[in-house]
């Protein structure tokens, strides 16, 4: 019998054995219905962070290569235009198929298909169809705020459903 490679937390999160990384299980996309651009996404990954989600502040985008370890071909999932994508079905169905990954390079940064398994480069400040799906490493140390940051925690919660 095959083990389960992911755990739902109960929490909005689900943590990967393989990898020992836990995601945040709904895009951003799930959350805001808006597409966004790489700065845009890194700014959604940041309020994650100022409201504790999870009670932890350490999110962030992931690399390529720990976006890519979620992409199984013989998984099945459905994307936000019914569209499959190879996605373990312990994420929500309904994300967007391609995620912004924390890599870059000058201008262009890279994304993650989940329809064809492929990273490829995009220009940054591009937001067509693409989303934000934050990482973290459990046993890190935790990031603090920083003093002076202008963050409106009350508007970021109730303006997201991560739950």
């Amino acid at each position: 019998m095959e083990s389960q490679r992911f755990t739902d937390n109960g929490d909005g999160t689900i943590t990967d054995s393989k990898t020992g990384l836990t995601w945040v299980g709904k895009d951003s996309w799930i959350c805001d219905k808006q597409w966004l651009s790489w700065d845009e996404a890194e700014k959604f990954v940041e309020g994650l962070c100022h409201s504790s989600f999870a009670n932890t502040q350490d999110w962030r985008l992931p690399t390529s290569t720990e976006i890519s370890s979620l992409y199984e071909p013989d998984k099945i999932n459905k994307d936000k235009y019914g569209k499959e994508i190879h996605l373990d079905p312990i994420f929500p169905e309904g994300s967007l198929a391609r995620d912004w990954t924390s890599d870059y390079s000058g201008n262009d940064a890279f994304i993650m298909d989940f329809s064809t398994g492929e990273v490829s480069s995009l220009y940054k400040s591009k937001a067509g169809r693409m989303a934000a799906r934050a990482v973290r490493n459990p046993g890190l140390k935790t990031s603090e705020k920083k003093d002076g940051d202008s963050f409106d925690e009350d508007k970021f919660l109730t303006s997201r459903s991560l739950k």
